[in-house]
């Protein structure tokens, strides 16, 4: 029996977009290789969500603009 199915890889985590056959206490193979550009695609509701995530939890801490880049609106 073969599965194939597209997710997402987070560490040592991957979220599958649909479910495989039962394959339950049986012995797999996991091949990991990107996905097509064509296929990454985000809905923008996806997109705006990550984007603030990334805002707010980045690699380096959340982003804060310093007193000299906050400009006034004319």
């Amino acid at each position: 029996m073969t599965a194939s199915r597209k997710g997402v890889l987070s560490g040592k985590t991957i979220t599958l977009e649909s479910e495989v056959p039962p394959l339950e206490g049986m012995r797999v193979r996991v091949v990991i290789e990107p996905a097509e550009e064509a296929d990454l695609s985000l809905s923008p509701q996806d997109q705006i969500r990550l984007w603030q995530e990334w805002v707010a939890k980045g690699p380096q801490g959340p982003i804060e603009l310093e007193e000299d880049d906050r400009q006034e609106a004319p």
